[in-house]
């Protein structure tokens, strides 16, 4: 028999319910991941273009379309302690890195994996860093030995919640907001750079996260991401 301490010890390291539609038992209900697939953009990651298209932005791919039930795992993975769903998005990531790698010819060549930054305030807010934890999922899968994933970006001014401004105000808010960590400068210099994010809406964070990378001296500079927005045009 277990003991109840036991038993409440075991649901707060493993949670028992689906991150988004709640239903008990299970992380992730079969419901939820058909509604997932229903979600994808096509047969493989394609390529996404914001409009309008941030005049900095790398090339991008994206697996599924910023909706319920991806947007509820996405909010539950980052600031509601899920990071046990690492399982769900991880391999939507992973399939995005892979197409940006065949569409840049980088298969067979050493690459460095970048995470967009969190702020400060969200990275103490949450204790850790999602999305880099999520990239470095991405860099241990068997296929992607040759990528490198490193934390090398930051953001070196105060900039405001991006949730609640529009496309113009976005970019305007992100402009010269990041930099490559001094750490890493060697790191980066004349390398071929994915940067990754967990959803593409406007564009905005991906321009600057490349502009910040080409700054250093990356070689060239492409993106992928789990989700993207609506507002997007494929090509």
């Amino acid at each position: 028999m277990v003991h109840p301490l036991a038993s409440r010890l075991v649901d707060l390291v493993l949670p028992t319910e689906c991150a988004a539609c709640h239903r008990p038992g299970t992380r992730w209900c079969a419901r939820c991941h058909f509604a997932l697939q229903r979600l994808e953009l096509g047969p493989d990651p394609v390529p996404v273009r914001p409009r309008p298209l941030p005049p900095l932005m790398p090339p991008t791919h994206a697996v599924v379309a910023y909706a319920d039930p991806v947007r509820a795992a996405v909010s539950a993975w980052k600031d509601a302690d899920r990071r046990d769903l690492v399982a769900v998005l991880g391999p939507l990531l992973d399939r995005s890195v892979e197409a940006a790698l065949v569409a840049a010819g980088w298969v067979d060549r050493p690459v460095v994996v970048v995470p967009a930054p969190s702020s400060p305030g969200a990275q103490r807010r949450r204790g850790d860093a999602p999305l880099l934890d999520l990239a470095t999922w991405v860099g241990r899968q068997p296929r992607h030995a040759r990528l490198r994933v490193v934390p090398a970006l930051r953001q070196v001014r105060r900039v405001a919640d991006q949730s609640g401004l529009n496309i113009a105000d976005r970019r305007r808010n992100l402009a010269g907001a990041m930099a490559v960590k001094p750490m890493w400068h060697n790191v980066i210099r004349d390398r071929y750079v994915v940067v990754v994010d967990d959803v593409v809406t406007t564009g905005a964070t991906l321009a600057e996260a490349a502009r910040a990378l080409r700054r250093c001296g990356a070689v060239q500079v492409v993106g992928a991401s789990v989700a993207a927005a609506q507002r997007h045009e494929r090509v």
